[in-house]
């Protein structure tokens, strides 16, 4: 097996700096509907191709006056029909009679007012205005955005939210970063297919990361002929892959000396921390390969905090780790290795983010995860005191407070 220094036992900074290196940009795009674009990266800025809103209208439900009349006093009028969103704009009144208006029809040309309903009574000879509303009722054109003015950049992460603002600034349709294909392939004889839990835990994250498609390959024998076949199958079939188990140091741990055989790069072997010590990185052609330990915390842990980071490296996105106050004292006494420690996020009462656990890490056990929510990181022989700040990688599933 090859020995470099420059890739053997490296410190958490200089694996994720060399890892990060490794991958290149995502640079092909394609065109999408906007209403399918949702957790994709918009490859180029958007325009609004028409005024927002496009013409004056009505922001509530209510009846629609000349102001003239409305400052001269007037407060009886006949109803002389109504305006709906669907319509044209409207003729304009006749001094001393209203129309019946609805949310978003349009209002007409001139100086106008929208009384909302409540602020009226029904009579049998029209309708009488109650009160006046301080503030009109009445949405400008444009004063959302004015044809031609940008509405997103290149390069925005695409929610919900901006999905809504793409198709009501008139942009139908809009231009993507490319995909990335994932493959998450889980190895090792002993591993029932059924009772295999690190693939659809990690296929689980990753739907969770921006611009990618995941698929799940079937559990992989410990054999040597087919783990090389297997690889070069993945290498052919995406871009980043996600290898769990093989990669130790035991009799039957077959995937790096596979790799190796295949010309693989070796980018990163091994990563002084726990959990996922093991964790080892490749690039054969142009596939990164992520080879995560077996053990559970130590496979989901290395996936979120290295190849997640590559991910949203490789289309332009950060995924910086956060700064918040430790709550209780934190120790990493052990000197070369970095602890990465289950923590849980809470607001204190001076309304700052913080963080609170018990400093233990078990890589075999998944129950860790649930009363939890970032891994918090500790040094090596450093010591945090309560109140002090500390660095945490959200869970991908995390929704900051």
């Amino acid at each position: 097996m090859t020995k470099s220094s420059k890739t053997d036992n490296l410190p958490v900074e200089v694996a994720l700096k060399r890892i990060l290196k490794a991958v290149e940009p995502v640079k092909e795009t394609e065109r999408i509907a906007s209403k399918e674009s949702v957790n994709r990266v918009l490859a180029e800025s958007l325009k609004a191709q028409h005024d927002i809103p496009s013409v004056d209208n009505s922001a509530m439900d209510g009846y629609l006056f000349l102001t003239s009349d409305l400052d001269q006093g007037t407060r009886t009028f006949k109803v002389a029909g109504e305006i709906r969103p669907e319509e044209g704009s409207p003729n304009r009144l006749k001094s001393g009679t209203c129309l019946e208006i609805m949310t978003g029809a349009p209002v007409p040309e001139g100086d106008y007012t929208v009384v909302p309903v409540e602020l009226t009574e029904m009579l049998d000879s029209g309708v009488e205005v109650k009160e006046v509303p301080k503030r009109n009722p009445i949405r400008k054109q444009g004063e959302g955005y004015r044809k031609g003015k940008a509405v997103l950049a290149g390069g925005t992460l695409i929610r919900p939210y901006e999905v809504g603002l793409m198709i009501e600034s008139g942009n139908m349709n809009c231009s993507v970063l490319k995909s990335i294909n994932m493959a998450i392939q889980v190895t090792g004889s002993e591993i029932d297919e059924d009772r295999n839990s690190n693939g659809p835990v990690l296929n689980g994250l990753v739907s969770q990361w921006p611009g990618t498609k995941t698929k799940e390959w079937p559990v992989l024998d410990d054999d040597p002929a087919l783990v090389k076949e297997r690889m070069l199958r993945l290498k052919d079939s995406a871009d980043v892959v996600l290898t769990t188990g093989g990669i130790s140091m035991g009799k039957h741990d077959y995937i790096l000396g596979a790799m190796e055989e295949l010309g693989a790069e070796v980018i990163v072997r091994k990563i002084q921390q726990k959990p996922g010590k093991p964790v080892t990185v490749t690039r054969l052609d142009n596939t990164i390969f992520f080879h995560l330990p077996g053990n559970p915390i130590s496979s989901v842990f290395t996936a979120e905090y290295y190849a997640r980071k590559a991910v949203y490296a490789m289309l332009g996105l950060d995924d910086n780790e956060l700064k918040v106050l430790t709550t209780v004292q934190l120790e990493n006494h052990r000197p070369g290795k970095t602890l990465f420690v289950p923590g849980k996020l809470k607001l204190d009462d001076q309304h700052r983010l913080t963080v609170t656990g018990e400093g233990v890490m078990k890589s075999h056990l998944m129950q860790l995860y649930r009363d939890s929510d970032v891994y918090v990181r500790l040094d090596p022989e450093t010591e945090y005191k309560a109140g002090e700040p500390v660095s945490v990688t959200p869970y991908s599933t995390t929704r900051l407070l």
